[in-house]
């Protein structure tokens, strides 16, 4: 068998059916001297030129050499077949050289698919020629056109050609459509980068560097300094078209498929980023078949997961002290605030004490007075006597926020001892039992007014039948204190023209400013028949 590539000549079809094919871009192949005597028949079968890219791949085919080396398949055939590989999805055009209209009755011709055995076109007369103007352009003469015929991949036509008088085949030829797919012989980076363009230079050159192609099931794993990576494929590519690349990066298309920027047999990558590659690779004659080339590419030391991370930190530990340091500086404001605040509090009611202290003074003096000008001498001494120790509790409480209940409740014994040799009223000051006495504490100086209050509104006009009862109860976490009288009563918007339960109502108000989470609340309520009761609720106060 002989091939012959005849360029540049133009093969025309007599029939629309045949159409037209540029004979320039197939290769024809026919038994050697088939063509040099004109009336020779001889079957010329033509296949598109790109196919010869890959005939290095495939210099042998398993399915065309069964069917050669069947002997019942060969033994009602010539000896000499025309037989061909395609890797192209285009139909493989048919020819037979010697017939024209004038002895076309003498002959037929079939195709058969293998290995299905399935007849594509039966016993036929051959009815389609080319022009006759192909011998005066091409130096060839009218021939017979038997058709344009292609089959599955792994399958294989085979065309004979028979005498109708005698009944024998007198010419065959086979033609196989094999699979391919893209092999990757060598593999260039920026390392090797200086061998592969002297092999550009000198294709016949030896390597002097081995590629480095990597192991079976391991990516190839290149420095984030490589610039370069060649792929270098097993073809005699010489059309950009005839390959075509999709590149994927982290699972993600960076490059979806295009034609290969360069006519020759390698794919030429450059400047890419960090990551896991996968190359796609496949020949647009079948691009069913696909090849992939894995590789990674390091990121460098600023773009490791590890500095990152690190850099992530920094900057949040950074982010972080700038966010303390706001807060800090915040919150010092807002304590400063706070303090100021508090002092101001403290301050107001270190004023009130000090109004409450002579308040209270001036009504002792004039209790004292008046024992005096009733020539109550013995129960002035006596005054004078609780009124001396009382002073001195006075004081010793006044530079203090809180005393305990104990305290307290010595201070209002003796307070109202007092006061009951000056009106000679009945008092009582009771505790619950769920209250500990000297564990639990009060506002300093905060009853004694309310206290006096009762006796001067309520019980200072009664004598003996005055009654005044003080009681401290536990409600949960809230302490109440009542103080209660039998008095004519007492309208707390009643104008009085004194000044301590004001200063209390102001001390209470302070109070629950600088406290609160422990608010006091301060009512007055009229009691039945007669007398009225002042309500102290401590609220949390035993939180």
């Amino acid at each position: 068998m002989k091939k012959i590539a005849l360029l540049l000549l133009l093969l025309w079809l007599t029939q629309p059916a045949c159409g037209q094919i540029d004979w320039s871009a197939y290769s024809q192949s026919f038994l050697d001297g088939a063509t040099d005597n004109p009336a020779t028949v001889a079957l010329i079968l033509a296949i598109p030129m790109n196919n010869n890219s890959f005939w290095t791949l495939h210099e042998t085919c398993p399915q065309l050499d069964k069917l050669v080396n069947d002997s019942s398949f060969r033994q009602v055939r010539p000896a000499h077949l025309v037989t061909r590989t395609t890797f192209d999805t285009a139909r493989a055009q048919f020819f037979l050289h010697g017939v024209t209209p004038k002895n076309a009755a003498a002959y037929q011709f079939r195709v058969i698919d293998y290995p299905t055995n399935r007849v594509v076109v039966p016993w036929q007369q051959i009815d389609r020629f080319t022009e006759d103007t192909l011998n005066q352009r091409a130096g060839l003469p009218q021939m017979g056109y038997l058709g344009g015929f292609k089959a599955p991949l792994q399958h294989t036509l085979i065309v004979d050609v028979r005498n109708v008088g005698s009944g024998q085949i007198i010419a065959s030829s086979l033609i196989a459509w094999v699979a391919i797919k893209p092999s990757i012989s060598s593999v260039y980076t920026s390392d090797n980068l200086n061998d592969f363009l002297k092999k550009l230079q000198y294709p016949w050159a030896r390597e002097t560097r081995r590629s480095p192609l990597q192991q079976p099931g391991e990516p190839l794993t290149l420095p984030s300094t490589n610039t370069n990576l060649v792929l270098v494929l097993n073809a005699a590519i010489y059309h950009k078209e005839q390959v075509q690349y999709e590149l994927i990066r982290d699972d993600e298309v960076v490059i979806p498929w295009q034609n290969n920027e360069y006519d020759n047999s390698f794919v030429w990558l450059r400047d890419y980023a960090p990551g896991t590659y996968q190359l796609n690779i496949r020949y647009t004659a079948q691009p069913l078949h696909v090849t992939s080339y894995p590789f990674v590419v390091e990121p460098a030391w600023y773009q490791s997961y590890g500095f990152k991370i690190m850099m992530g930190i920094v900057v949040a530990a950074c982010l972080g002290a700038l966010l303390f340091l706001l807060l800090y500086v915040q919150q010092k404001q807002k304590s400063r605030a706070e303090l100021a605040k508090k002092t101001k509090l403290q301050l107001e009611l270190k004023a009130i004490y000090a109004q409450l202290n002579p308040h209270f003074v001036f009504n002792a003096l004039n209790s004292i007075q008046g024992l005096i000008n009733k020539q109550d001498i013995q129960g002035a001494n006596n005054y004078l006597s609780d009124f001396a120790r009382l002073l001195r509790e006075s004081l010793a409480n006044n530079n203090k926020d809180e005393i305990s209940l104990h305290e307290e409740r010595q201070t209002l014994d003796t307070y109202l001892k007092l006061e009951q040799l000056r009106f000679g009223f009945q008092y009582e000051i009771t505790l619950a039992d769920s209250i500990n006495p000297y564990e639990s504490s009060i506002p300093a100086l905060l009853l004694q007014p309310l206290v006096e209050n009762a006796v001067k509104h309520g019980v200072s006009a009664l004598g003996e039948a005055g009654r005044i009862q003080v009681r401290f109860d536990r409600i949960n976490d809230t302490m109440l204190v009542q103080i209660s009288d039998n008095g004519n009563g007492f309208r707390a918007d009643a104008p009085t023209g004194g000044f301590g339960l004001k200063l209390t109502r102001d001390r209470i108000k302070l109070l629950t400013e600088l406290n609160r989470e422990q608010p006091i609340t301060l009512d007055i309520a009229a009691n039945s028949p007669a007398g009225t009761t002042l309500t102290l609720r401590f609220n949390h106060w035993f939180a």
